[in-house]
């Protein structure tokens, strides 16, 4: 039989179980009622959220910031699902804020992954919309669609190229190809001296091309030595002041006293012209009379070789008359 002071025992026990239990609860519960959080939609238009379930996880750039609190369909549009997210209060929600479906792991589940938008755009308010981004659904289905697209046009390009006709071309090209291949060993066989040759010459002509290189690359040096002698810095120096001093000369001036040079020669070349011509009569007498001179002294010349006492007695003529016996 129970006595008394059990059932008091039992009751104290009782009392302070639930008691615990009930401050284990608030302690739990309560933080999160009385949480300030910021709810937000998100509309997904023909696009399979499979995976994705309430209590899921909000992530903002891989960073925790929420969980997803509902899911349900639009009453409005049959074609598009709603997701109701709950984040922490504070988190920059930009009106260029896209929402992204990603997988969580291998698991098959999937998270919501918030992409942040400029910093410059203006806020969006708690129970607004979050716009929808391209979840990896789409991208692989894009990637899958574009993928079937190529496959199919290998397959047909693979199926033109297996027909009977191009069959038989491709046969003829491979038979062709070696019979090409065969000549061509044939030749090779044939003509081994002649490549051995070719190969040998051109190896000659490779050393002596080096030869020659090595040879223009000395000539250079010693261009370059000379260029940076003295003696042409000399040279560039005389120049570079011959080019300063012909810079600073007055041409003009030295160019009209050229003319005027000029000038005057023209002039005394046609004074000599106008004394040549008046003297030309003169010089034509003066030629005469030297032409007689040459004649006599020709004459006088050939009576001396004739007799030369002439020179000592005189000359008379022959047969000159006596004067003296005429008296």
């Amino acid at each position: 039989m129970v006595t008394r002071s059990q059932k008091i025992r039992l009751g104290i026990f009782l009392t302070v179980s639930v008691i615990a239990l009930l401050a284990v609860l608030g302690v739990i519960l309560v933080p999160k009622y009385l949480e300030v959080r910021d709810t937000y939609y998100i509309g997904f238009r023909d696009i399979s959220i499979t995976g994705l379930i309430e209590g899921g996880s909000v992530k903002y750039h891989g960073l925790t910031v929420g969980f997803v609190s509902r899911i349900f369909i639009d009453p409005e549009d049959i074609r598009r699902v709603i997701v109701e997210v709950s984040l922490e209060h504070g988190t920059p929600i930009k009106e260029d804020t896209r929402a992204e479906i990603a997988f969580l792991g291998i698991t098959g589940l999937k998270l919501i992954e918030l992409r942040s938008g400029s910093r410059t755009a203006e806020s969006l308010k708690p129970g607004s919309f979050i716009k929808p981004g391209q979840s990896i659904t789409e991208q692989i289905t894009g990637r899958a669609e574009v993928i079937a697209d190529k496959t199919e046009i290998v397959l047909n390009n693979i199926a033109a190229l297996t027909n009977p006709e191009n069959r038989e071309k491709l046969f003829a090209l491979s038979d062709n190809a070696s019979n090409a291949l065969n000549e061509l060993y044939d030749i090779l066989n044939k003509n081994n001296v002649s490549f051995s040759t070719t190969i040998r010459n051109a190896e000659l002509a490779s050393a002596e091309l080096q030869e020659t290189v090595a040879v223009a690359r000395r000539t250079m040096n010693t261009v370059r030595d000379i260029a940076r002698s003295d003696s042409v810095k000399l040279i560039i120096s005389n120049m570079a002041q011959f080019s300063e001093n012909l810079k600073e000369a007055d041409l003009v001036r030295l160019f009209e006293e050229l003319n005027k040079t000029l000038d005057r020669t023209n002039n005394m070349m046609a004074q000599l012209e106008n004394s040549f011509s008046k003297s030309n009569a003169d010089i034509i007498a003066t030629i005469e009379s030297l032409r007689e001179t040459v004649d006599n002294l020709n004459q006088f010349s050939r009576l001396i070789s004739e007799d030369p006492s002439i020179l000592v007695r005189g000359g008379k003529p022959k047969g000159a008359p006596d004067y003296r016996l005429e008296r």
